[in-house]
């Protein structure tokens, strides 16, 4: 009886001291669950707010575009800029996938080109100031791409008389493209 009186008093203590450190390992287990799960849905909620792509974007927009603009690059960040407005180059890269560095290159050529605005970002603190980008409007790409291939098939027209090197009269252009926003069709053709 002594033994079992022990061996009982054993027990309850080592349940005492045992069950609340494992009350308490499994009380701290589910603290820290509880927490991981809250950053997970932060980072989860996180990533649907700052997660803006062209992944949803018609992949025959993105072919047709990269035809006029000569680059399937160009053509993504015209597509993104067109849905996000005002962005950085790493925006631009993050959005569309392509590496800044392309980014930066395409894009040079896309304002010098007139495809394009920019404009420094007024953030504040120290460090260099990126540019802010955004696209103009299609109707402005098309004036601009029309222009270009009225040029373009103006030269092809006029290639039998430079080559036989005879007497070009400027401005004489036989290739005339008219651009319209669609609203005024019948009046547009009848001033040319």
């Amino acid at each position: 009886m002594y033994g079992e009186k022990v061996d009982d008093s054993k027990n309850r203590l080592e349940n005492e001291y045992y069950g609340d450190e494992k009350n308490n390992s499994d009380k701290t287990e589910n603290e820290v669950k509880e927490i991981l799960e809250k950053v997970k849905n932060k980072e989860k909620n996180k990533s649907i707010v700052i997660k803006k792509t062209i992944e949803n974007i018609d992949k025959s927009l993105i072919s047709n575009l990269s035809n006029l603009l000569s680059s399937e690059v160009k053509a993504k960040i015209y597509i993104y800029l067109r849905k996000y407005g005002n962005s950085t180059v790493d925006e631009i890269a993050h959005g569309t996938g392509i590496y800044p560095s392309t980014i930066r290159e395409a894009i040079l050529e896309m304002y010098k080109s007139g495809i394009v605005v920019r404009e420094k970002s007024n953030k504040e603190g120290l460090g260099k100031k990126p540019y802010i980008y955004s696209a103009v409007s299609p109707s402005e790409l098309v004036k601009k791409l029309s222009k270009g291939l009225q040029n373009k098939l103006n030269e092809v027209i006029m290639l039998d008389k430079k080559i036989k090197k005879k007497e070009i009269k400027i401005p004489f252009l036989p290739v005339k493209i008219v651009v319209s926003d669609g609203n005024n069709i019948n009046d547009d053709c009848k001033n040319n």
